[in-house]
């Protein structure tokens, strides 16, 4: 059973009429806590003038620009009355007038607190208020911009995750698995896995917890897959793809927190399972992002708030046990519109093969596989079958 945080106050969405499964509901704004630490003067007044008259300058320069955030927004609040009113060519070129105002308004929120030293310190320590405009952004260039994507990029490329898997993905969500070292205790704390890692087959019996950070406020819609893509097949003398674990119309938004629960309602997980005598097998969690209703924009955005669903609701069917293998990814993508030039997540590890795995085909009343080399053709067998000797 996956842990995660409490869905006090959260919302079931909803998607064409349908409602989600219980376990999956909208996460909230929550702020940050009474108790975070603030941020305070290193220095007192009057000690060192250069940084008061620093300082000075800062909240100046921010005290301006949140004057050209305010009129910004005057003019969208205009643009929005005027909008009912128009029809046809002249509603999609105020739509567009629209979204540019947003899209200037929200450079210019940014830009008028991201050099508050309050801000700055709040980040810097982890304390993301997801509400606030500028603390997502220093949070996403924090993800982008300080390694953890180029990481993720560089071995998923590196391994051929990509294309081996799909055929491209340009990643909007920053996914985070961690794994019990320890999984016959329960309180013992979790671990991070790092992307490409190798990590012990014993380590993931139970779901790893996903948490995902996405950077928009609307609540969008996502399907999550756990494939092994190095599975072998062999009368094609090749590899398949195996699905683990699969749950669609997952909500998510820049609100999210903690491990993502429900996961485990749709397609239930079957622990990673590398055979004897094969290489190293590649496990990819993927976090696809559903089609739009309308358009992923600022707009739309704005006009959904955190409570309403802007994504498609997807019926899936559950994938049965015996259809788990040769799993097709790219034609499921295909199929349901999940396209991973649109963004979305991913993370990936590596397992090999231990005593630990047979012990787990047995529990399922199953014989361990076991893979090797094939034998090599030998072009003399023929000859070494006849008698050396004649007798005469």
């Amino acid at each position: 059973m996956i842990r995660g945080a409490a869905t006090v106050g959260r919302r079931r969405p909803t998607g064409k009429g349908k409602a989600l499964s219980s376990h999956l509901l909208i996460p909230r704004p929550q702020g940050l806590r009474a108790d975070t630490p603030k941020w305070t003067r290193p220095l007192p007044l009057g000690v060192l003038p250069a940084y008061d008259e620093a300082l000075k300058l800062i909240r100046r320069d921010a005290a301006k620009l949140r004057g050209e955030a305010a009129a910004a927004r005057n003019e969208i609040d205009k643009a929005v009355k005027a909008l009912p009113k128009l029809a046809g060519e002249e509603r999609k070129a105020k739509e567009q007038e629209l979204e540019e105002l947003r899209n200037k308004q929200r450079i210019i929120a940014v830009q008028s607190q991201v050099n508050l030293p309050e801000v700055r310190w709040a980040c810097q320590r982890g304390f993301y208020d997801m509400g606030n405009v500028a603390h997502r952004h220093l949070r996403e260039q924090k993800w982008r911009g300080q390694g953890k994507l180029d990481l993720l990029m560089e071995r998923i490329h590196q391994m051929k995750v990509i294309p081996d898997v799909l055929p491209d993905l340009r990643p909007t969500v920053d996914v985070t698995l961690t794994i019990r070292p320890r999984p016959s205790v329960d309180n013992y704390r979790p671990v991070s896995i790092e992307p490409g890692s190798f990590v012990a087959p014993k380590t993931t019996r139970r779901p790893p917890q996903v948490r995902a950070t996405p950077f928009h406020t609307d609540t969008r819609l996502y399907t999550m897959l756990l494939v092994d893509s190095d599975v072998p097949d062999e009368v094609e003398e090749t590899y398949t793809t195996y699905l683990h674990w699969m749950c669609p119309n997952v909500p998510l938004n820049a609100f999210s927190r903690g491990p993502i629960k429900g996961l485990n309602t749709h397609t239930t997980y079957v622990p990673p399972h590398p055979a004897q005598g094969t290489k190293y097998h590649r496990y990819t969690l993927l976090l696809l992002p559903q089609p739009a209703i309308s358009d992923y924009t600022l707009n739309t955005e704005a006009e959904a708030g955190y409570k309403k669903v802007t994504s498609r609701y997807l019926d899936i069917p559950v994938v049965p046990k015996d259809q788990r293998r040769g799993f097709n990814v790219r034609a499921f993508a295909k199929q349901w519109g999940l396209n991973g030039r649109n963004g979305g997540g991913a993370h990936m590890w590596r397992e090999i093969w231990d005593s630990s795995v047979d012990a787990f085909y047995k529990s399922l009343g199953e014989v361990p596989p076991r893979y090797g080399p094939p034998k090599r053709f030998d072009p003399y067998v023929e000859i070494k079958q006849r008698q050396k000797y004649l007798n005469v």
